[in-house]
């Protein structure tokens, strides 16, 4: 029933087939460098004060204290708000445009 539609012709030799780029050992070296360094860097920022602009031109600030393993919620210790301060807060990262923090630790 299928014989006449099975090409033997159009299977590719595995031999033949390239690695792809994002595999290479240099890729994945360099990979290994950004993503080491960003952990560092959100390491040396926890505990520092952050200012937060959110959308809807409205900004809070408070200690970033750290995010979760995909960096989409944000950790905010004493959250600033227009309506007042909350002990401890998750901001969502796609209501955050950016945040700027004064005093970073060099290492």
């Amino acid at each position: 029933m299928f014989d006449g539609d099975f090409k033997t012709d159009s299977i590719q030799d595995l031999s033949e087939v390239t690695e792809p780029k994002f595999s290479n050992p240099e890729m994945q070296e360099a990979r290994a460098f950004l993503r080491e360094r960003y952990l560092r860097f959100m390491n040396g920022i926890i505990g520092s004060k952050a200012n937060f602009y959110l959308y809807e031109n409205s900004h809070v600030s408070g200690e970033f204290r750290g995010c979760d393993v995909d960096c989409l919620e944000l950790f905010v210790h004493n959250l600033k708000t227009p309506l007042g301060v909350v002990p401890e807060a998750i901001l969502r990262a796609t209501d955050v445009i950016s945040f700027t923090i004064n005093d970073i630790k060099a290492q």
